[in-house]
């Protein structure tokens, strides 16, 4: 989006029980208007990236402390858990909800995020383990 802040994102596809799965893994700026020009690339990748009928998980460090990017994201056809918050950073004493998992064509059953000294020896974010249905 900018020179300053370097950011980018990583698609693949998996084959589970026979069906095709893209995955987009994002770490999105710190500046909000960042974010959502971000977003709004995001939708444009997906829109020629991913068909329009695949399953598709799009997680990762949002740096959405505000949780100003639900509606441009629901807008892009993609949810998240309904009413769960689960802070993830910082990971030692995680009070914000920055991570985040949305989906499409696919149901969230649960989400967690685990906690203890080895998990915030690993990254300054807690790791964010959704379990989603087909």
């Amino acid at each position: 989006d900018h020179r300053f802040e370097q950011r980018g994102l990583l698609h693949v596809q998996l084959l589970i029980d026979g069906i095709e799965v893209h995955v987009v893994v994002v770490h999105l700026g710190l500046i909000h208007a960042s974010r959502s020009r971000q977003v709004q690339r995001l939708g444009e990748y997906i829109a020629t990236g991913v068909p329009e009928a695949a399953p598709l998980i799009v997680a990762g460090d949002f740096n959405d402390w505000g949780a100003q990017l639900l509606k441009p994201m629901a807008d892009l056809d993609l949810r998240t858990f309904e009413g769960i918050r689960l802070p993830t950073y910082p990971s030692r004493l995680p009070l914000l909800h920055l991570d985040r998992i949305f989906v499409r064509g696919l149901r969230p059953v649960s989400a967690q995020v685990p906690h203890g000294r080895a998990w915030a020896r690993m990254s300054d974010h807690l790791p964010l383990i959704a379990e989603l249905e087909l």
